[in-house]
């Protein structure tokens, strides 16, 4: 079976409505598809947005419909932002837009959806007066699943998150343990039912401890359950679930649109090094096979300030490779499928030096993730964007709130030897 999900917001738009329920009927009537769509079972209730998340983090093709109402849908932004995460880490992934009602692809740069232009979009020329057009434009969706093959992902990072979380709770077999920790997450008394409807109650929590949950939910909620496990796996669980303090959205943004091993500079305002790797851990969903990161940068200390520079870089880059120092850097080799990570610490570094690097670490090594820890949101400092044409920089991160994913990493790195009664100390 291929699972198809479709993304909508069509309730009050005639036109889209008739669309998907066509495209529905039509996905129906072939049995190797099964449909996932809030219009046809999704019941009543708190749980049918953890719903949603789960069929965006299954589902094999996507259907995004994108009328007047879809550009201003925060939940199919969100929608698409997942579901744009996940091609990314997994090029099988099949997404479709489909232009409704004369929505151009000018109105999607617009609204903030420039990344689905690139993609292979179903339209029509819209006419208002035409009652056949909803029709026509659905049965141009069909055909794209006419021909569809079976698909096999190669890869499925966030579906592997989700079930390396999910093998660590379902180490827990207390129910009171269980119910603990999704009152601690927020889950209404009267949906803590469905922790049961699961695979031993831990898909449930997952999905939550990965999609809905705040980060002071989530801390509560490893405190219970800590309770009931084993030392071993609790660490595995803290190791997967540290990096959601991280926004996702902005996470995602690190990922090279074009395949893991190409070019991708970013500015990320954090003051830490540790920080930028957790938006890595994070945007790859915490699965190592596929990614390594380094760190370089700071105050170069060498007469040359370049070749120092260039010269720590390359070391970085020589450790996410992991080759020995006889190699030549021309014989530096990327691996398919395989993020390769450069964070460079640049606070103190002087505009024009950071230009020259960078430029440097491009030639040298044109498929990697270079991530400056810049900081372009102030005005005052803020002097790369004008240097750098490719530089994507991402949403502004305040000193506070780096500080807190900071104490929580910390906090619950070491609550397993707390819960031994061997207390850290510095």
């Amino acid at each position: 079976m291929i699972d198809v999900f479709v993304s909508h917001s069509a309730k009050r738009d005639p036109v889209a409505l008739r669309v998907a329920q066509r495209v529905l009927t039509g996905l129906k009537a072939e049995k190797r598809y099964e449909v996932k769509v809030d219009m046809d079972a999704l019941q009543a209730g708190r749980e049918w947005c953890l719903q949603l998340m789960r069929w965006i983090a299954e589902c094999d093709v996507a259907v995004v419909l994108l009328n007047a109402s879809a550009l201003e849908s925060e939940w199919v932004r969100r929608e698409v932002n997942i579901l744009m995460w996940r091609r990314a880490l997994c090029p099988s992934l099949r997404v479709l837009p489909v232009l409704v009602g004369g929505v151009t692809a000018g109105q999607l740069e617009k609204a903030g959806f420039e990344e689905l232009l690139p993609l292979q979009v179903a339209k029509l020329p819209h006419d208002a007066d035409d009652d056949t057009y909803p029709d026509r434009l659905a049965d141009e969706v069909l055909r794209e699943f006419a021909e569809l093959p079976d698909i096999q992902h190669a890869t499925d990072h966030m579906g592997r998150w989700i079930e390396d979380v999910v093998k660590r709770l379902n180490t827990v077999h207390d129910p009171k343990a269980l119910l603990a920790t999704g009152r601690a997450l927020g889950i209404e008394e009267e949906d803590l039912r469905q922790i049961g409807a699961f695979a031993g109650g831990g898909e449930f929590l997952a999905h939550h401890m990965l999609s809905t949950a705040t980060a002071a939910r989530l801390r509560e909620a490893v405190y219970e359950i800590a309770r009931s496990m084993d030392i071993d796996e609790l660490r595995k669980l803290i190791t997967l679930l540290t990096p959601t303090w991280i926004d996702a959205e902005a996470a995602r943004r690190l990922l090279p649109p074009a395949g893991l091993a190409t070019k991708r500079l970013v500015a990320l305002n954090a003051r830490d090094t540790c920080t930028a790797g957790q938006y890595v851990d994070r945007a790859m969903c915490r699965q190592i096979m596929y990614y390594r990161y380094r760190a370089a940068g700071g105050i170069p200390t060498g007469e040359d300030a370049f070749d120092d520079l260039v010269g720590q870089c390359v070391e970085a880059v020589r450790q996410v490779l992991h080759l020995p120092a006889r190699r030549e850097v021309g014989r530096f080799r990327p691996r398919d499928g395989f993020l390769h990570c450069l964070i460079l610490n640049v606070h103190d570094v002087r505009p024009r030096l950071v230009e020259r690097v960078v430029a440097r670490l491009h030639v040298l090594f044109p498929w990697l993730l270079i991530v400056l820890l810049a900081d372009e949101h102030d005005p005052a400092g803020g002097r790369l964007s004008s240097r750098l044409a490719d530089l994507v920089v991402l949403p502004g991160l305040s000193e506070d709130d780096e500080d807190f994913g900071y104490q929580l990493t910390e906090e619950l790195r070491v609550l397993p030897d707390r819960l031994n009664g061997q207390e850290v100390h510095a």
